[in-house]
């Protein structure tokens, strides 16, 4: 085989080059000539059927995005022409993976036994690379968050109740343990996501100080030290050399659902993708008459949940997204006492799919009172395996944006570091 190889290496265009299956008759004679002891690999030709396959069919994908462009042909299920519909569906049809999957596990009871037992020992293995707890002790202590667990998550509650901070907050936790992050958001920039990283980096258990506020950064250089600045450096250089931080963080701004699925099928290769989070994957833009934009998004939902399971070849990814609760749901969460359940998921707006699709369901609540202490309220709606965790409230740090519980609040850690240069940041930066 080892011969096999180096035949196609030296020559890739003889392999890749021919037409048709009758083709392989001369190829095949060219590799007895060049190794005839070896015995041929169905693979070898397999993939070599494949590589014409494939470049005959972006060939005809792409005839038919030209039919669709001057308004001479019209796919199945495409109701538009021109170059707008063209280049959406040629999007569509490039964002399908071509090649061939992992073969899901499935068979007979009987006959699996042995992956019963590996699952059961993967279960206890406590390095497991495929799990990433929220950094939620009260959630993580009931279910198991991972790309062949838990996979499709939504925090749901209404607007100011702190969805994406517990978004964000999480998506740090994943950071710290080593995953690999794609995030878009449809409110947020990459900026922004950018610097809500870096003040909760602060949070980490290796630093003794507390910056200002993210909002006290705006223009008010009287607030911000040039201690607060070299503290903010040192932050800034442990995230560049991936210290305490080591996973990856790609923030991307895309606005629709063949976008991003692009961008994982061209960049997990290098990337090696384990999370994707959308900031909302609700307010996506769909294609098509704004009247049916409920029957699409249904789609979007179905094809998310289709991500998390069949994603690089079977092995899953994780899918994180707020959700707005309803009207009706708000109203209720109003009215209940303490204790009580505030939402179900009936509050859901937008598509009833989420409540049959998603793995794990949390919502986050906070009336006008706690909104001034900085405090929310997280509760479980759902779980596909696992056990209901209680409700618990929790503290909002401020200053970096990390949430702990309240009864076990620790005082506000002052800087024990004598003022150091500003670091990174020149005098022109801050005025000085």
């Amino acid at each position: 085989m080892d011969a096999l190889r180096q035949y196609v290496i030296e020559n890739p265009d003889g392999i890749k080059q021919f037409k048709q299956v009758a083709g392989l008759d001369a190829n095949i004679r060219d590799l007895e000539e060049y190794a005839p002891d070896a015995t041929l690999d169905d693979n070898l030709l397999f993939d070599t059927l494949l590589a014409t396959t494939r470049k005959k069919w972006v060939v005809n994908q792409c005839k038919t995005a030209a039919g669709i462009a001057i308004g001479n042909e019209t796919p199945d299920k495409l109701k538009d022409s021109g170059p707008s519909a063209a280049i959406q569906w040629l999007r569509g049809e490039f964002a399908k993976d071509f090649t061939p999957e992992s073969p899901a596990v499935a068979g007979m009871l009987h006959e699996n036994v042995p992956n019963i037992r590996q699952g059961l020992v993967e279960r206890l293995t406590d390095d497991n690379g495929d799990r990433f707890p929220l950094g939620l002790p009260h959630i993580d202590d009931c279910v198991t968050v991972g790309k062949q667990n838990l996979k499709f998550i939504a925090i749901v509650g209404m607007s100011g109740d702190g969805k994406t901070t517990l978004t964000n907050y999480v998506c740090y936790n994943w950071l710290r343990q080593g995953a690999h992050v794609l995030y878009c958001s449809t409110e947020h920039s990459p900026q922004e996501i950018w610097e809500f990283m870096a003040f909760l980096h602060q949070s980490h258990p290796d630093y003794d100080f507390r910056l200002p506020c993210l909002n006290d950064w705006d223009g008010k250089k009287g607030i911000v030290t040039p201690e607060d600045l070299s503290n903010m450096s040192r932050v800034l250089t442990d995230i560049q050399n991936r210290k305490n931080l080591p996973g990856l963080l790609d923030c991307q701004q895309f606005r629709d659902w063949d976008s991003i699925v692009d961008h994982l099928n061209q960049n997990h290769k290098a990337n090696r993708y384990d999370i994707l989070i959308v900031d909302y994957l609700g307010r996506l833009d769909v294609p098509g008459d704004l009247r049916f934009r409920n029957d699409a998004m249904k789609k979007v939902v179905h094809d998310a949940q289709g991500l998390t399971r069949s994603f690089d070849g079977n092995k899953g990814l994780i899918v994180l997204t707020p959700i707005q609760v309803n009207r009706e749901g708000n109203k209720k969460a109003q009215k209940a006492e303490e204790g009580e359940a505030r939402y179900d998921l009936n509050a859901i707006s937008t598509v009833s799919e989420y409540q049959h699709d998603l793995d794990l369901c949390l919502s986050v609540w906070s009336d006008d009172d706690m909104k001034m202490g900085d405090q929310i309220e997280i509760q479980q709606l759902k779980q596909r395996r696992g056990r209901r965790s209680p409700t618990k409230r929790m503290q909002l740090n401020p200053s970096s944006g990390a949430f702990g519980y309240i009864d076990s609040q620790a005082p506000p850690v002052e800087s024990k570091l004598p003022p150091e240069s500003v670091g990174a940041f020149s005098g022109e930066e801050i005025g000085i």
